[in-house]
């Protein structure tokens, strides 16, 4: 594994349903179109979630489980690799 690529043991194993319990993530370098579609999220937080939720490939409603440490530590990893991306409805004055 590179500086490009992580796995996080989550403090807090975020169970959906009966059988599915996520005890960890492995997230890499987003794609152009991961964070794209990421960017569709209305707020800032869920750019977030959508974007741990497409480069971990597992369901946005784990994500959403996710206790605030774990949260913050995998944003803070996709952080690294931001783009000046805002949620819809957003505008960049910059731009």
């Amino acid at each position: 594994m590179d500086e490009t690529e992580k796995t996080f043991a989550l403090r807090k194993p975020v169970k959906i349903g009966e059988d599915l319990t996520y005890a960890s993530l492995t997230l890499r370098e987003p794609t152009a179109g991961e964070i794209e579609k990421a960017a569709t999220a209305t707020t800032n937080v869920g750019v977030v979630i959508n974007l741990i939720s497409l480069v971990a490939k597992v369901p946005r409603k784990a994500i959403e489980g996710l206790c605030k440490r774990d949260l913050q530590e995998a944003g803070d990893f996709l952080e690294g690799f931001r783009l000046d991306v805002q949620p819809s409805g957003e505008t960049d004055s910059q731009m």
